[in-house]
């Protein structure tokens, strides 16, 4: 039962946060395009004013606004290292702007007057006090795996808002909810929706190839992770590649959304790079650069800038891989099966949940770079299991990621809300 306002449109307000450069907008944007709108009427607002983010949004005829709240980075997606000056000093411009950035939440739901607030990530939970005072039901969707932490204080400090003002959470993984450990049942796992007809398995491989440069004859491994996050695992994907360029020397390193560091000694050492460097902001690069140097990569990685066509890289590979060395459910992995790629991937929670060994990929133990090699290797000596691991995972796909069943499973948890706060069972 809906209630007695049946008939009345619904008017969700989705904050989105950070950029465009990621799987959260578009599982976001698949939602929005499954939903029934003509029971709902969506309003997309960015978090960081982002015009790219709403320039997306918009395009696709969805209204957008923007209200600047900086994110409570405490998860895989992003956390202050309090090893680093700069980590305490992000931390402590968040605490600064939190009661002004909760002010300005608080005038843009008093302009736009939703009947629900949907915060599309974890890092913006401590929000959730604001429309749960003004009696504005909200949904705070887990896009990310929380951290402990190195006391866990802040773990404690977010669970803490989550408890006491998210009506509803919605987690894309079992993993990601268990580890929040809510006092009661208002969490939830929905997958993140796919969409098929963007990511076809019909896509011609040789066009693919042909339009990315790569030989036709090349073994092609393709990571999609990028290379700010350390939590993706692009260190391990680089070594393991490494390897296998060393007894497959047609390897090709396929990364898009990745821009290759400079050599240290090509760079223009300026002021500002040398104290960034003191504080930690570019070792990872360092790092990186290293890895390409000593796996004599350079000559073997076809890579570019962000891009929206994600799906032509993916037709072009042999393999897809998803490293990540801390539980972070992989919107990758589900991608390259909706295009009947094999993965290989580290076992960390949220995707050992759907990746079964031999089944539909491959899994290595978390940070064995020479595991990870010989698994790429394995596959790319036998083309007819990767046939079968991407088939089976083509099936896995669609049984659990179809756009239309997870746009209903979220349209259900938003008629529980209204249905509760017109019986009085949702705060007021």
């Amino acid at each position: 039962m809906i209630g007695p306002d049946i008939d009345k449109k619904r008017k969700i307000l989705f904050i989105h946060h950070g950029s465009i450069r990621g799987g959260a907008p578009l599982s976001l944007m698949s939602l929005l395009k499954h939903l029934d709108r003509s029971r709902y009427e969506p309003t997309v607002c960015s978090s960081e004013n982002d015009a790219e983010v709403m320039e997306f949004f918009s395009n696709n005829n969805f209204t957008t606004c923007a209200c600047r709240l900086r994110r409570f980075a405490h998860t895989t997606g992003g956390s202050y290292s309090l090893t680093k000056p700069s980590g305490w000093m992000q931390l402590a411009c968040w605490a600064l702007d939190y009661r002004a950035a909760s002010f300005r939440l608080e005038k843009k739901l008093q302009e736009l007057k939703p009947d629900l607030v949907h915060f599309n990530s974890l890092t913006l939970a401590p929000y959730a006090r604001v429309p749960a005072r003004m009696g504005i039901p909200n949904v705070v969707h887990v896009r990310e795996s929380v951290l402990s932490g190195s006391f866990g204080i802040r773990r404690s400090w977010l669970m803490r808002q989550l408890n006491l003002f998210a009506d509803r959470i919605i987690a894309i993984c079992q993993d990601n909810l268990d580890r929040l450990r809510l006092d009661d049942g208002r969490g939830q796992v929905i997958y993140n929706p796919i969409d098929f007809g963007k990511f076809d398995a019909t896509i011609d491989k040789k066009a693919a190839r042909a339009a990315l440069g790569i030989a036709p004859g090349a073994k092609v491994a393709l990571f999609a992770g990028g290379s700010v996050q350390d939590v993706k695992g692009v260190r391990e994907y680089l070594d393991a590649m490494g390897r296998v360029k060393a007894s497959e020397p047609q390897a090709v390193c396929l990364m898009p959304s990745f821009v290759p560091p400079l050599p240290p000694a090509e760079r223009v050492w300026t002021l500002r790079r040398r104290i960034g460097w003191l504080l930690g902001i570019y070792r990872s690069n360092d790092r990186l650069a290293r890895s390409i140097e000593r796996g004599d990569l350079c000559g073997s990685m076809i890579c570019s800038p962000f891009t929206h066509e994600i799906e032509h890289w993916i037709a072009a590979s042999d393999v897809v891989c998803a490293p990540h060395i801390l539980p972070h459910f992989s919107r990758t992995v589900v991608e390259a099966w909706a295009m009947k790629k094999p993965v290989v991937a580290f076992r960390v929670g949220g995707i050992e949940e759907v990746v079964s060994h031999g089944e539909n990929g491959l899994l290595v133990e978390v940070g064995d770079v020479a595991g990870l090699a010989e698994a790429i290797q394995e596959l790319f000596a036998n083309e007819e299991r990767c046939r079968r691991l991407g088939d089976n995972g083509f099936l896995q796909a669609r049984d659990l990621f179809a756009a239309e069943m997870s746009a209903a499973q979220v349209e259900g948890v938003y008629e529980e809300l209204f249905s509760g706060r017109e019986r009085g069972q949702v705060r007021a």
